[in-house]
């Protein structure tokens, strides 16, 4: 008993010592992880992922980290298992489809709770054979050529969208013109998959604090996510759920909602659903019926939440990158102005914009459209994935990383590469358009080569499924709306103001607007036009 008492009173005596020992044994083993330990990187990222969390909190991580590439290289060492990778043979083996390269804890945190369980989702899942299998019943419903079916669904939307701007030029008030755009991506949204918008545009409000609830989402689960142990203590412990409640999220709320009255429809029918537009729920429906083996009630749910969370924010902030370098680069403003007034009054397109004429009449609109996502990607951290079992080989002098090592390319990096061509800092469309003396077949091999590093929508199997239902909302609004609007910047000489919380989202964007004799009468719907 003696020599137990005097070793508890040693203990004791020593335990700020001991503590301070462990802390040290920990960073260290952690410097020395295998693989990572020969790659460069600050040395407080090297010992502890809270340098991660702290540089993400700050809101610029991206800046950082093209800082950090632009001093190391290819790879830089930015947690003591984690690399961030530039060098374009390496990202075509992680994000390869097949590779093996699953996605990380990081993901888990975003699953919103629905009635206190996690709920996880085409993008939020980290089973990949999970994800496949809830894919491939809906895959069809995302393809270019079932959603210019959805167009009409998007010409109404803008319709609303077009009215709520004339009264800013009723009035000569100025326009806040990033928030309505970002009304606008969800009332989109709502229409494509319940056939009823949000409301944003019509209260010109957030509706029921949904904008406010993802954007505090992001903001937790950018920084939490650095550091995924977390998210079980502050959320997603099941003694918190016990004790308060789960709680669940407001888009998920709205979703439910929504589901819940088609469910009932069904039910009132006889299980006929009502007559209505061939909505993504209508699909997703479908789908259950099809394949009820995996599609239940709560996958449609789940799928519903997907689109709702994917579809809005990242399309807004594309919209506003669009709007904000076009008009803060006025050469550029004036020749996209020229070619939209020259194949509207050709008769080669029509208002609103179809999809179709986008994509065959308007080639410096797609340059435009282009450079803005490659410059202002909406994602803002590296994409991570996990090494998996066979381990890689980092190419051109990289070394060797082991099983579990936690990898990933941040789009602000790689769409800053040198093979985008000269000025990668720059706004300059005419990178994706044929140079002078640059013969057709030198232009699409150096356009491929842009393409496939290209990551606004991410890469390989875990590509964003909504991808298309974004680029069809940014090619029908943004030359609709040079169109209709003389749109200039209320200061031209301001910067916007941005937050990287996992996704680089924008405000300040004030612009005074004026109709265009061009197209008078187009807010009163398509076709209208004298013009």
């Amino acid at each position: 008993m003696g020599f137990i008492s005097e070793s508890i009173t040693l203990l004791g005596q020593n335990i700020t010592s001991i503590i301070l020992l462990l802390i040290v044994l920990h960073f260290t083993r952690n410097y020395f992880t295998p693989g990572v330990y020969a790659i460069s990187g600050p040395f407080l990222a090297k010992i502890s992922n809270i340098w991660r969390y702290i540089d993400v909190a700050n809101g610029r991580a991206e800046w950082t980290l093209y800082s950090l590439h632009q001093k190391y290289g290819d790879y830089v060492r930015i947690g003591p298992n984690v690399v961030s990778v530039r060098d374009l043979d390496a990202i075509k083996v992680i994000y390869g489809i097949n590779k093996g390269y699953g996605k990380t804890d990081f993901y888990k945190v975003q699953q919103q709770l629905a009635k206190g369980k996690p709920t996880p989702t085409l993008f939020t899942t980290t089973d990949e054979e999970f994800h496949a299998a809830i894919k491939r019943p809906i895959s069809a419903a995302y393809s270019m050529s079932t959603l210019t079916e959805f167009e009409p669904f998007v010409d109404s939307t803008i319709q609303t969208f077009f009215r709520r701007l004339d009264e800013f030029v009723d009035h000569g008030e100025v326009c806040d013109i990033g928030t309505w755009l970002q009304y606008y991506a969800f009332d989109v949204i709502g229409e494509l998959t319940f056939s009823k918008s949000l409301g944003f545009l019509e209260k010109g409000s957030d509706v029921d604090g949904i904008i406010a609830a993802l954007e505090a989402m992001l903001d937790y689960s950018g920084k939490i996510g650095q550091m995924p142990w977390m998210d079980y203590l502050f959320i997603k412990n099941p003694l918190k759920g016990l004790i308060q409640g789960g709680s669940t999220g407001a888009v998920a709320r709205f979703a439910r909602v929504r589901l819940d009255e088609r469910l009932k429809s069904v039910v009132q029918n006889a299980g006929v659903p009502e007559p209505t537009r061939r909505d993504f729920l209508a699909r997703f429906l479908e789908a259950k019926t099809e394949h009820p083996g995996v599609v239940t009630d709560n996958q449609v749910f789940s799928y519903t939440v997907s689109n709702m969370n994917a579809g809005s924010d990242t399309t807004a902030i594309s919209l506003r990158a669009i709007l904000y370098y076009t008009l803060k680069n006025p050469r550029v403003a004036e020749k996209l102005q020229r070619e939209l007034d020259a194949a509207y009054k050709k008769q080669r397109i029509s208002l609103p914009v179809t999809w179709k004429q986008s994509q065959e009449e308007l080639p410096y609109l797609d340059a435009v459209v282009k450079e803005a996502l490659r410059l202002h990607p909406a994602v803002g951290l590296i994409l991570e994935r996990i090494v998996p079992a066979e381990g890689l080989q980092l190419p051109n002098g990289g070394p060797f990383l082991p099983a579990g090592t936690i990898v990933g390319a941040n789009p602000w990096v790689v769409h800053r590469h040198g093979l985008f061509g000269d000025d990668v800092d720059s706004f300059f469309p005419e990178r994706w358009l044929p140079a002078e003396e640059e013969s057709e077949i030198q232009f699409q091999a150096r356009k491929q080569k842009m393409l496939r590093a290209t990551f606004t929508f991410g890469a390989g199997s875990r590509t964003c499924i909504g991808k298309n239902i974004s680029l069809l909302e940014i090619y029908k609004l943004i030359p609709s709306l040079f169109l209709t609007y003389e749109i200039r910047l209320d200061n031209p000489e301001k910067e916007w103001e941005t937050t990287n919380a996992w996704f680089v989202r924008q405000k300040g964007i004030d612009v005074h607007l004026g109709r265009r004799n061009l197209c008078a009468g187009m807010a009163a719907g398509p076709g209208d036009s004298d013009g």
